[in-house]
This record gives structure tokens, C-alpha cells and sequence, in this order.
């Protein structure tokens, strides 16, 4: 692609026009022929790195003012948002064929993206799937994700990949982050749907207040068409305020006043781990995941396809098979107690999984955990207490210990665990052995924190490590 078609984009000539045959802002990732984007970021800028993606053979250069003398390309204001359009373009505007749903919130985002992804399947969408787990036709996974939203460059690469395998719909996880760092930008979406927003993500290198962090999320909706938000969350009426003008609304919620009324979220005596959602004007919805916040989530994917038009059939058939890595996930599996994998991995977050699991009366809950290395102390004080509130007995483990040393993390939770019943076993292996060999008739191993992280990160290496395929290799050598 000539620069010049693509400089058109965002308003800008130059007098060299050179073949473009990548797009890059990593000067590392440079190749011959590519326009390097030179970002500002939270601890360099990108301008710096300049000279080494000349070096590397870059044809252009995308930058703040002012441009390098002598260098093809052009000065934007804003890069980020220059780079958007540019990928857009690169890879010939693949979202102009494809509906776009966004999904955003503090909690529950890519669970309730999988459970839109399972219902337009079932109405018979060819749909893609983009964010925290990954990028997805259907269930098949086509790569892993760096970031809940990607970058532009990944995104509508991604984006022309799914177009190319006829994809009609794409739901996509939108983080307040990927709209602070214009990710999204030039992105039309037929719906967003909005599920909460609690404080999190504030601090250095993320949002300054709360405020900035709900503007952030409220910026989307003024790229959406149609805005299906939680009418019981306090930050929904500034959600909504953003979206256009005439665009349709749909609140969903628990009270008289959401246009989708959920009427209960109880456990489904008829399901192990499950829960039935009802719903004003409609029969009972299945779930097989455990919990009122998985409840919640379906209630927003229902809202949506309403909002849409779907068939209720369809919403029925998705939800019936809603199933998520790493999120409350049952493993199957041949003893007469249940095992569940979870990302949980704060208080809040231990609490919300714990307390569903203890809604199906389990005879024990025996939890496995461990906690982050470099993350606040907090944090461990907080699941120790959420697990001594709500389980019967803990096995303390490594998680990712990054560079503190596994045995001082487990010696502040166990120190947090007090005289509840638990042990430490450092090496998590051997712990999830440890909990499956205690387990017995009726109880739960819950194996809080990995979810489905696929290793296990120490010292600046993550080594492989797969929860399920340890499961599965216990029950294999009985």
C-alpha cells in the first residue's frame, strides 16, 4: 500500500509516497518497508525510538509534531488516534463488514462476551470474539491476547482475519484503557452494553480518579448506535447520557424500572454448579456456571438480545451452553466431589465465587491458593479472610510470585488464615494433588487465582503450568 493512500486517512501528505508493507509501534518489530507509529507512553516515548526503526529499515514515520527532517511520514497531534485510522486502512476497513458489539464494565466482561458470542452462534451468526482470553471464530481460538482490547494494529489485523473467514458479528471486551489510549478510535459499534463499574484500575499508569476512569468507560458510547446498560448501577445514566443522539436504550436490572426485569437468580436443583435466571415476560434461562454475578452477566447478554431482536430460542440455546475458561469453570470429573477453576484473585473477587459455591450446599469447601508476587499486601489479608469466611479448609500455594520468594507469600497468608484449618504446599502441583487427595462425597476443591493462565511466572519466566491438565493427570495415575 502506497503511503500516500494510507496518510489520506488522517489528513496528511508527504511528498515521498513508498510502498508500506507493515505497520509497527514497536521500533523492535521494525521491518523493511513498515511505517513505525512513535506513541507517547506512561514511561517513554515512542519519539525516542525513531532512529533505531530507521536503522531497522522503516520507510515512514508517524509521530507528534514535529516530523524528523529528511523522514517520510507525518506529524499527528494525536498518534494513537492516528494509528487507529491507519490500521483501519491497512487492513482494508474489515470492521465496515462486520457488526460490532462492545462489552464493558469493572466486572464480568468477558464472561458476558461469551455468553453473546454462544447466543448469536446459536441464532445462527458465523461470530468472532476478542479479549481477555484471547481472539475466537466460534470457540476456536485463533491467538492469545496481550491486552483485554488490542492494540490497532493487532485489532484490525484480528478484525481481517474474522471478515476473511466470514464472520458477520464480532463481540469485543472494551477496557476503560483501550478507550484512554484511543484503541478503539474510528470504531462504529451496533450496540454496547454496559455492566458496572466499582473502583479499580486507578493508579499509576492506568486511571488518575474514579472520575477519569468512568469517563473513560462513558467515552465508548459515543461510537455506539444503541446503548444496553445495568439500570441498577449508579454510573449507568452516564453511560447513556454519551451515546447519540436518538440512539435506543435498553436498562436491564432487578427493579421495576429495567426494561429487561430479572425476577430471581437462584441455583438450578436440576444442575449441579448451575443457576436459573428469570425473567419478566419469559420462561426460565439455564446457566451452568454457579453464582448471581454469572446470573447478572446473562441477564445482560438476554438484554442485549432483545435489544437486538434475537430469537428467544437462540438466547436460550447460548445460554444453556455458556461455558468460560477459567471462570467458574466445573471440571468434569470421575469422583463423587465437584472441581471448579477460578481467576479470583482478590478479596472481592473470592468472595463473589466462594459464596456462590456455598450456595449448593456443599459438604466442604476445600479452596487452593496462593497470591501474586509485587501486588499489595492488602490483597492477601483480604482472600485469607474471604477464604475463612466462607470455606472449610485451605491449601496455601504459589500463584505467580514474580520475584518475591514463594515461601514469604504463603507465610503472609497462612499468618493471614490464623488458626483456620490449612496447610502450605509451595509447589502448586502438588497442592491441587494435595486438595483432591482430601476431597471426599459432596465437596468442593476450588482452585482459586490461575483461571486460565496456562503457566506459572517466577523470576521473569513463565513456565508452562495447566491446572486442568494437572487435574487430569491426578485422576489418570488412580
Amino acid at each position: 500500500m502506497k503511503l500516500s493512500q494510507l496518510l489520506r486517512v488522517i489528513g496528511a501528505r508527504c511528498p515521498q509516497d513508498p510502498d508500506i508493507t507493515a505497520l509497527t509501534c514497536d521500533s523492535r518489530e521494525t521491518v523493511p518497508g513498515a511505517l513505525f507509529a512513535a506513541l507517547p507512553g506512561h514511561r517513554a516515548d515512542g519519539r525516542a525510538h525513531i532512529p533505531e526503526a530507521l536503522y531497522r529499515g522503516a520507510a515512514a514515520v508517524v509521530c507528534a509534531p514535529p516530523l524528523p527532517g529528511g523522514v517520510p511520514g507525518a506529524a499527528a497531534d494525536d498518534p494513537r488516534a492516528a494509528l487507529a485510522l491507519l490500521a483501519a486502512e491497512f487492513y482494508g476497513r474489515p470492521a465496515d463488514a462486520l457488526t460490532l458489539i462492545a462489552v464493558t464494565g469493572t466486572k464480568g466482561k468477558t464472561t458476558t462476551a461469551h455468553m453473546i458470542r454462544d447466543i448469536l452462534s446459536a441464532a445462527g451468526y458465523k461470530t468472532g470474539m476478542i479479549g481477555t482470553l484471547g481472539a475466537y471464530v466460534g470457540r476456536e481460538k485463533l491467538c492469545d491476547a496481550a491486552n483485554t482490547t488490542p492494540e490497532p494494529i493487532a485489532l484490525h489485523r484480528t478484525l481481517r482475519q474474522m471478515a476473511d473467514s466470514g464472520c458477520t458479528h464480532v463481540v469485543l471486551e472494551a477496557s476503560s484503557q483501550a478507550m484512554k489510549l484511543r484503541r478503539l478510535y474510528g470504531l462504529t459499534f451496533a450496540a454496547g452494553v454496559f455492566l458496572n463499574l466499582t473502583p479499580d484500575h486507578i493508579g499509576p499508569g492506568e486511571h488518575g480518579d474514579i472520575q477519569e476512569y468512568r469517563a473513560c468507560k462513558a467515552a465508548l458510547f459515543r461510537q455506539c448506535r444503541r446503548g444496553v446498560g445495568n439500570g441498577d448501577d449508579p454510573s449507568w445514566s452516564a453511560m447513556a447520557a454519551q451515546l447519540p443522539s436518538g440512539a435506543p436504550v435498553t436498562a436491564f436490572g432487578f427493579t421495576a424500572a429495567a426494561d429487561v426485569r430479572a425476577l430471581a437468580v437462584e441455583p438450578d436443583p436440576e444442575r449441579p454448579l448451575s443457576v436459573r435466571l428469570t425473567v419478566a415476560g419469559a420462561p426460565r434461562y439455564h446457566i451452568p456456571l454457579p453464582g448471581d454475578f454469572n446470573g447478572a452477566d446473562a441477564l445482560a447478554a438476554v438484554a442485549l438480545a432483545r435489544a437486538l431482536g434475537l430469537n428467544d430460542g437462540a438466547v436460550r440455546a447460548g445460554l444453556a451452553h455458556a461455558a468460560v475458561p477459567g471462570r467458574a469453570q466445573r471440571l468434569r470429573v470421575p469422583a463423587p466431589f465437584e472441581v471448579v477453576i477460578d481467576y479470583a484473585h482478590n478479596g472481592a473477587s473470592f468472595d463473589a465465587v466462594l459464596s456462590a459455591l456455598t450456595a449448593h450446599h456443599p459438604r466442604r469447601i476445600i479452596t487452593v491458593f496462593g497470591a501474586g508476587g509485587d501486588r499489595p499486601k492488602l490483597r492477601r489479608r483480604d482472600m485469607a479472610r474471604s477464604a475463612v469466611r466462607w470455606a472449610d479448609y485451605a491449601v496455601v500455594t504459589a500463584d505467580n510470585p514474580r520475584s518475591e520468594p514463594v515461601e514469604a507469600i504463603c507465610a503472609d497468608l497462612s499468618a493471614a488464615l490464623g488458626e483456620f484449618p490449612h496447610e502450605v504446599v509451595p509447589d502448586r502441583r502438588a497442592a491441587i494433588f494435595r486438595a483432591l487427595d482430601l476431597a471426599g462425597p459432596g465437596d468442593i476443591v476450588a482452585l482459586l487465582g490461575k483461571g486460565h493462565e496456562e503457566y506459572i511466572e517466577e523470576k521473569g519466566v513463565r513456565r508452562p503450568f495447566s491446572e486442568r491438565a494437572v487435574v487430569a493427570e491426578y485422576f489418570a495415575g488412580r
